[in-house]
């Protein structure tokens, strides 16, 4: 297995929130977009709690860009077979530290799903707010249940 790399941060200099994930999926690193796979809830998620379409790729950085939501992942690189969290190993995180830095906008650090949070804590000591994973493997969230708790965060 080789180390895969995942993308650069979505930041507008304006940010209330930072999103944070684990890695892009294998279907979101051939797209180069954070959640391409359509059966990851996120975009979904954000476009209802928004009131926004997001069918294309400029949709879905508008949504962002107009809701002060920067976007990116914990995990710079990382060994990892698959797409799944648990298979994971070797990472070395992205530098939120000086995301942060750079950016004193951003007020509140939502971490999509249990691998953020925890790789979160693990590198940098500290506090995100935990919500449960958008992808289609947390099968016992629906989209309902993922508006619900997110909106909770986000509003």
């Amino acid at each position: 297995m080789s180390r895969i790399i995942g993308f650069d941060a979505i930041v507008h200099g304006n940010d209330k929130i930072l999103i944070l994930g684990s890695m892009p999926s294998i279907k979101s690193l051939e797209e180069n977009m954070y959640y391409a796979n359509p059966s990851n809830r996120f975009w979904p998620m954000l476009s209802n709690i928004y009131n926004m379409p997001v069918t294309t790729r400029e949709e879905k950085l508008k949504l962002l860009k107009e809701n002060q939501i920067a976007l990116w992942d914990i995990c710079h690189s990382c060994i990892r077979k698959g797409s799944m969290d648990s298979a994971i190993k070797e990472t070395i995180p992205n530098d939120i530290e000086l995301l942060l830095e750079e950016n004193p906008s951003i007020q509140k650090i939502i971490c999509n799903g249990k691998t953020s949070y925890t790789l979160l804590k693990k590198y940098f000591q500290r506090e995100g707010i935990w919500c449960s994973s958008t992808s289609s493997a947390n099968a016992r969230k629906t989209l309902e249940d993922l508006i619900i708790e997110y909106k909770g965060v986000l509003l």
